[in-house]
């Protein structure tokens, strides 16, 4: 979550304004959101490809509502038609993807938001400090059941009902050694059962050199061995997603006040994933303005009826006011 620290600096006055509620109210249950599309590149409407991905459609995301934004972590159903996400708020965004004809992004409905609960069984404290409530990464098992990460307590809680109470799934050895807010960013469950998790900052030259740090485990959460990603410039990882054939997608984010926000999608092959590996890659896209970028630290992938994916980015606008919560649609064709 560097990206929220930086922005906490330079908008302190708005973020302030903006935390305190003022104008707003917080609800759980049914929420009414707006949905605007937004071009890939809002100053050329005939750019469709970031990259070796088409974009197919993209939306800004609001709402009156005070509790509404942070989204991090994405989950999509097994038919795609469902939407998940965490927010760093401690909340659970629930809804229905809406396509046109030819399977495009073009709206949600039926958006449910509701507040996650503890491992006591109680709602999720909603501290200044989020101390409780910071979830960053979510990853649907084959089960049904959800698993989440959170950061500052670092920890993996297993909902098998995301309404319910969970039961703790892991703290991958080290974890705790993380900064509090730089600890389980990205996750995602493999094809045979196995969970990878990247952490944000924890790395192994210390917080500003050497590989990022990660882990596998096995369904029961248990250790199986750390794994590294080699870092890449100033890029860190914010999520991950695990295709059909055993391959993940990776996600990163990097910020300069010069550049300001970009993001970087690779490919990471099955035969990487192994312990004691440092993942080596394939760059499928990078992105910064004038695209359509912001906070993105959410991702999801899906099959797409012919062959290839549909990808999903998900971003985090910190409850900014300047920055926004985009949802995008692109198509990933097969290698």
């Amino acid at each position: 979550m560097s990206a929220r620290l930086i922005y906490l600096t330079l908008v302190a006055t708005l973020l302030g304004a903006a935390l305190s509620g003022c104008g707003s109210t917080t609800k759980t249950g049914p929420l009414e959101i707006d949905a605007a599309q937004v071009q890939l590149n809002p100053e050329n409407a005939k750019q469709i490809r970031a990259g070796v991905l088409e974009y197919r459609g993209g939306l800004e995301l609001s709402s009156d509502m005070g509790n509404f934004g942070g989204l991090s972590g994405l989950s999509l159903s097994p038919n795609g038609d469902i939407l998940v996400a965490v927010t760093d708020q401690g909340d659970i965004l629930r809804a229905t993807l809406l396509h046109d004809k030819k399977g495009r992004l073009e709206g949600l409905s039926d958006v449910q938001l509701h507040r996650l609960r503890g491992i006591d069984g109680k709602h999720l404290s909603q501290r200044p400090d989020k101390r409780d409530q910071d979830s960053e990464a979510i990853a649907r098992l084959e089960d049904g059941s959800y698993l989440i990460s959170f950061e500052i307590r670092h920890r993996v809680l297993r909902y098998e009902d995301l309404r319910a109470k969970p039961v703790l799934f892991a703290t991958p050895p080290g974890i705790e050694k993380a900064p509090r807010n730089g600890g389980m960013e990205a996750m995602t469950a493999l094809p045979d059962g196995r969970i990878l998790i990247l952490s944000e900052k924890l790395r192994t030259k210390g917080k500003k050199s050497g590989d990022y740090i990660g882990w596998l485990l096995g369904p029961d959460g248990k250790s199986l061995g750390r794994i590294y990603w080699p870092a890449f410039g100033i890029y860190r990882p914010t999520d991950l997603a695990a295709l059909p054939n055993g391959d993940v997608l990776l996600l990163q984010r990097r910020y300069t006040v010069a550049g300001g926000l970009g993001i970087r999608l690779s490919q990471i092959p099955a035969t990487q994933l192994k312990p004691d590996t440092r993942m080596l890659e394939v760059e499928l896209a990078r992105m910064a303005p004038p695209l359509s970028v912001d906070n993105f630290e959410g991702l999801a992938a899906f099959p797409h009826p012919a062959e290839g994916w549909i990808v999903y980015l998900l971003s985090d606008d910190n409850f900014n006011p300047l920055q926004q919560n985009l949802l995008l649609q692109f198509y990933l064709p097969e290698n």
